[in-house]
């Protein structure tokens, strides 16, 4: 086999950077208050509002899951009660980020790698008469889509506000969010920069209200053009390379096209993507590894031959899966190898556990 480098990246994060993108996290900090901060923030969101669509962004310094809790606020302020929409991991993440909140909601759950029944859900939100509709776009421990014109036609008929966990959807294919009331994303996947920023689309309908907490407060975010508390000038420059780099529309269409090949050369190498065709969201292929082979003992062989798979998630160990993620800069090579490869280590595998059963 051909070497391939170790920067063979196909983990949901962090994801492999361009070089421009990597430089422009290397220079030297500057203050947030200064004008330079200011500009750069400013093209920024510019940036993300024009990808998506969206009127409003609000940029903090964290992860996905400081996101979701400042939509979490927002909801806490709303009258009514909500549904969240739960078929994965982060779905069930979304509940107990409501939990915490001590929401008042419903929740419709569906199995772990299918879609939802959306006439069961129409009724269920009918029948709960919900505010605000909470839901995951793409949901990232199974690799299904949970396709937006559903969820924008179930928020319509109830006349709910339509919120959206999109952290492993935008970036990685065509998101418009006319219509949604908030939406979250990070920097450090599908947008392929460093982690650490997180980015909470908005409609401009925000809950100002001093129960909020001060560093998730989005009406604060709001009102000074994001940069209410000190930032990071390295992570911005960052995100704000990678928004100028890509060209989104080439980067959906080549996702889309790696994906499909993927799911197809998996299942026929005996190895079939959990999510089913008709469902599967793009950059995400999750595979459930057979009973008798440890997944993680594959991903430690993988690693050796420099490919780099997610496998460490506790859901994932806990269901004896890996993923291979197609979010940020790829060796097309090295994805060409990787399906053949892990047939290969199941094979062997499974071999060696048969011999020393007999």
């Amino acid at each position: 086999m051909d070497n391939i480098a170790v920067t063979a990246n196909f983990l949901t994060g962090p994801v492999a950077l361009k070089p421009e993108v990597r430089a422009a996290f290397l220079d030297a900090p500057v203050s947030h208050r200064e004008p330079e901060f200011v500009a750069m923030m400013s093209r920024t969101r510019a940036s993300l509002k024009s990808l998506v669509n969206a009127s409003h962004v609000a940029l903090l310094v964290g992860s996905g899951t400081l996101a979701n809790d400042a939509v979490a606020a927002q909801l806490k302020c709303m009258e009514g009660s909500g549904l969240i929409l739960s078929n994965g991991e982060f779905g069930e993440r979304l509940v107990d980020h409501a939990q915490r909140w001590n929401l008042s909601f419903a929740v419709e759950q569906c199995s772990w790698g299918n879609a939802f029944d959306w006439c069961h859900v129409r009724r269920t939100a009918e029948q709960s008469r919900s505010s605000w509709i909470w839901a995951v776009l793409t949901e990232t421990s199974t690799g299904v889509a949970n396709p937006l014109p559903e969820l924008l036609a179930l928020s319509d008929l109830v006349g709910a506000r339509l919120c959206l966990d999109a952290i492993s959807a935008i970036g990685l294919m065509p998101v418009d969010l006319q219509g949604v009331s908030f939406a979250t994303a990070v920097s450090g996947k599908g947008l392929a920069a460093f982690p650490g920023l997180a980015a909470v689309f908005h409609d401009g309908r925000l809950a100002i209200s001093r129960q909020i907490p001060r560093y998730l407060d989005l009406s604060t975010y709001e009102a000074t053009d994001s940069v209410p508390f000190t930032h990071s000038s390295n992570l911005l420059a960052a995100l704000d390379r990678s928004l100028a780099l890509n060209h989104w529309p080439s980067k959906f269409e080549d996702v889309r096209q790696k994906s499909e090949t993927l799911r197809t050369v998996l299942r026929r190498l005996a190895l079939p993507p959990l999510a089913q065709d008709s469902d599967a969201a793009p950059g995400v292929v999750t595979v459930a590894i057979p009973d008798d082979v440890n997944a993680a003992d594959v991903a430690l062989a993988l690693s050796t031959q420099g490919f780099q798979v997610a496998h460490q998630s506790g859901y994932l160990q806990q269901r004896n899966w890996l993923q291979i993620c197609l979010m940020g800069e790829l060796q097309e090579a090295a994805l060409h190898r990787l399906p053949s490869a892990l047939a290969m280590q199941v094979s062997i595998m499974h071999g060696s556990r048969l011999h020393s059963i007999n």
